[in-house]
């Protein structure tokens, strides 16, 4: 009998470890102390996200902790009801110790599932808001930490060959005679417009990044630069010629681009140098765009 109970035991607490580490985006490491002192004893959190925000949300770290907890707490339970199950039980019939083992199961089974469930609503929360992190708050454009997590990952590709990738910074012109003539509410809003009207120019797999106050980046992956430069033409050419309606104002908007494309061995900052050396040439005269390759 004691040998059936402690199996039954030993395999579920097994089921119990093995939920404790989802590929995703849960990670081992004992950063959570650090953090939220209350739950000394808990190894769990995703360094991932601290590592693109420190200011991400307590809530959510708190979750974290509260879930690991309980899983902790699960796990305690379990080995302790097993002894106690061990201590109390009286010698009995066959029959009798198989309906009390598959009670007992079937009471150990419904935790595992209530602590898979809530492993699996965290997973979803955590790559939520991993995701909300790389996401300009204004514009709903990319931001710099996801331009450069995105070139690091193309880039190794390209240490070797060269890529059909290309890569423009976009300025827009007078920018802060806007700001200054209509207030930051209408910047904004030209800003928010700007972004939309660049996306609906792209491809789907193609995208825009917000790396300062008006400088945008668009790359644009397999692409030749005939098709890359027919791409930005159009976006400087409907922009110039969109009247951008803030209530009673009607601002005129431009920008001014600056494309490159990949060359072997490149590094971030080697490709985007180059575009910013074209769209300072193509700022001379405004409301264009200037190659460099």
């Amino acid at each position: 009998m004691e040998e059936i109970i402690e199996k039954i035991s030993e395999e579920t607490i097994n089921e119990l470890k093995k939920a404790e580490k989802p590929a995703y985006p849960l990670y081992y490491k004992e950063v959570f102390v650090s953090l939220t002192r209350e739950y000394k004893i808990f190894e769990q959190i995703n360094p991932k996200l601290l590592c693109v925000d420190p200011s991400i949300s307590e809530n959510l770290i708190n979750k974290t902790a509260e879930t690991v907890k309980d899983i902790h707490k699960t796990s305690s339970d379990i080995k302790r009801e097993s002894i106690k199950l061990l201590e109390d039980i009286e010698p009995v019939e066959t029959d009798e110790l198989k309906s009390l083992v598959i009670q007992y199961s079937s009471k150990l089974l419904e935790q595992i599932n209530k602590m898979h469930e809530k492993i699996s609503e965290l997973e979803t929360e955590l790559e939520k808001a991993y995701k909300e992190l790389l996401i300009d708050p204004l514009t709903k454009a990319l931001n710099r930490k996801a331009l450069e997590k995105e070139l690091n990952e193309i880039l190794e590709i390209g240490k070797e060959k060269d890529l059909d990738l290309a890569l423009a910074v976009l300025d827009l012109d007078d920018f802060k005679k806007i700001n200054d003539t209509y207030g930051h509410l209408i910047g904004d809003f030209v800003l928010k417009k700007v972004v939309d009207i660049i996306k609906r120019l792209l491809r789907k797999e193609h995208k825009i990044y917000r790396i300062g106050g008006d400088e945008f980046v668009i790359l644009m992956n397999r692409i030749d630069l005939k098709i890359a430069e027919k791409v930005i033409d159009r976006i400087v050419s409907t922009i110039s010629k969109t009247k951008m309606k803030y209530k009673d104002n009607l601002i005129d908007v431009t920008v001014s681009i600056g494309l490159t494309m990949h060359r072997k061995g490149d590094t971030i900052e080697s490709i985007i140098r180059r575009a910013d050396e074209a769209v300072y040439e193509a700022k001379k005269s405004r409301n264009k765009y200037a190659v460099k390759l």
